[in-house]
């Protein structure tokens, strides 16, 4: 009997958050960066798809810290 090849992604796979308000699948928004002269898309957060919906969900992001007295001019 021969092996099927196993599907890349089907296991543990998260499934797309719902909007709490009209119950559609969320997109994932995303922003643009250039760092060392390279374009990148950098994940911002998620948005509601509907028109007449303004959801939105931001990624929570760690700040450096910068309060070490130390000048960085």
């Amino acid at each position: 009997m021969a092996e099927t090849k196993r599907r890349q992604g089907q296991r543990g796979a998260t499934p797309k958050p719902l909007c709490p308000k009209c119950d559609e699948y969320l997109n994932r928004c995303y922003t643009r960066k250039t760092e060392g002269g390279k374009r990148l898309l950098i994940g911002a957060g998620w948005i509601c798809p509907s028109s007449t919906c303004d959801y939105m969900i931001k990624d929570y992001i760690e700040l450096e810290d910068t309060e070490d007295g130390e000048d960085e001019t």
